[in-house]
């Protein structure tokens, strides 16, 4: 049935749009298997540690998943650079383009981590995430442990950008998955042996995902992807210029993806307190379900259209766009569904652990919405590298995102900021639509072109 339902949305026989389905129908597999196994680890920390507990972890986590963001947009960089590279086989520039990225995420993130780890003990995290006192040195040795796995994840996941570079999402995910897998088994062991604990919790979720990229990583370079495997000699600062050029593009980008999506956690927290954080994540996995499947379909784009742009095939690009949105319309049923089946779906997962408003799942829905043919748009332009006026645009959730939904939230709660997501992300799509259709229509000049 997947396969026929491909085939009919994708059915060019050119050889990128092949990648493409052999792309989406290996990750509807694997993505499948992470789908089943995040709802799982949802209720099974749930019963590990308290609805407060959880809430402070993912309000942590959402802090430190902001140094992911760190390496000024190097990764994407060169997921872009490198894509370039092997559509015009040119695997020497490839290797220390490689190389050179994975020196200068070292570079950023060791020292990085050893001035964060000397600094958290003096800071008063506590009053920062609006928790009780009794939990401060839980919370410090919590986040000093996720200090280094997140320097370890950033200089690990440069080979995530090198898979993509060569259009086998599909196989990053895969890692990704087996992580979990392996997360999920030792958080199990642990509701039966280990007392619960943030830093037991930490350790858990984050430990699993980054030895499989590691050892996935010396696997592969040494066999699928020895063209372009690292090396010490092949570090070249110059091509730091080209990474980072367009790099810094993409960190001023990312800020304003911290700004407008990570510190949700905090906002919440700030506004009605952890609980609230916990009803939002809980209502937020439900519908992500969805958004997990379309990002099947958007992943493989990015690499596609740079590799379709850099041989300025524009009857493919426009036939894809045309395809993917077809893909859209089916996202829009299937959030309706998921709402109005939400209370029972709820009932099946967690039970009566946390009661979650009905108004709040509608409104993420809306948001989801939105949010999902934003990311349409910007899929295709960030796989073009046109991504001037991104920079410019996503200024607006930068500065109005965190004062627009503490003065909602002042009126409504945490469903204002929600809604400050909703308007935020309304304005880009209106900016991206525009901006992605001048450049399929060969009519995109000026800043919409750079």
């Amino acid at each position: 049935m997947i396969k026929t339902f491909l085939n009919k949305i994708l059915n060019s026989k050119n050889s990128r749009t092949k990648a493409i389905k052999q792309n989406i129908a290996g990750s509807l597999l694997v993505k499948g298997i992470s789908i089943a196994t995040s709802l799982i680890l949802v209720p099974l920390t749930l019963g590990y540690v308290s609805s407060e507990i959880y809430g402070i972890w993912l309000t942590i986590s959402s802090i430190l998943y902001w140094l992911t963001y760190m390496d000024v947009g190097f990764t994407l960089g060169l997921k872009n650079r490198l894509a370039e590279a092997i559509a015009q086989k040119d695997f020497d520039r490839g290797r220390s383009l490689v190389s050179t990225t994975y020196f200068i995420m070292t570079v950023i993130f060791v020292p990085l981590t050893v001035v964060l780890l000397l600094i958290s003990p003096h800071i008063d995290w506590c009053a920062f995430l609006n928790v009780d006192i009794a939990y401060q040195a839980e919370v410090t040795k919590t986040i000093q442990i996720l200090f280094v796995f997140v320097a370890l994840q950033m200089i690990s996941n440069v080979f995530i950008a090198v898979v993509a570079a060569f259009q086998k999402v599909a196989l990053s995910s895969l890692f990704n998955v087996i992580g979990q897998l392996f997360a999920l088994i030792i958080i199990f062991i642990m509701t039966r042996c280990i007392p619960p604990a943030l830093p037991n919790l930490a350790i858990a979720y984050s430990m699993m995902p980054i030895l499989v990229v590691i050892v996935a990583s010396v696997i592969f370079f040494k066999g699928k992807f020895r063209q372009v495997s690292p090396t010490i000699k092949n570090i070249n600062i110059k091509y730091t210029k080209d990474l980072g050029g367009l790099g810094v593009k993409f960190f001023i980008i990312q800020i304003q993806m911290i700004v407008l999506y990570q510190a949700t956690n905090i906002l919440i927290s700030h506004i009605d307190g952890p609980n609230a954080v916990t009803q939002y994540n809980i209502a937020y996995k439900v519908l992500n379900v969805i958004v997990m499947v379309y990002s099947i379909f958007l992943s493989p784009l990015w690499p596609a259209f740079t590799d379709a742009y850099t041989q300025k095939d524009f009857v493919w690009m426009n036939s894809i766009y045309r395809k993917m949105t077809y893909v859209f319309y089916f996202l829009c049923i299937a959030v309706t569904c998921t709402v109005f089946a939400s209370p029972i779906l709820y009932k099946i997962w967690i039970g009566d652990k946390v009661d979650i408003p009905f108004v709040l799942t509608c409104s993420i829905a809306l948001y989801t919405i939105i949010h999902c043919w934003d990311s349409l748009q910007v899929m295709l332009i960030n796989g073009v590298g046109s991504v001037k006026l991104q920079t410019y645009v996503v200024l607006i959730g930068l500065v109005l995102h965190i004062p627009l939904s503490l003065f909602l939230g002042h009126f409504v709660g945490i469903l204002g900021v929600i809604l400050s997501m909703c308007i935020i992300n309304l304005i880009y799509s209106t900016f991206f639509t525009i901006q992605i259709r001048k450049i399929l229509s060969q009519k995109a000049t000026g800043i919409w072109i750079k």
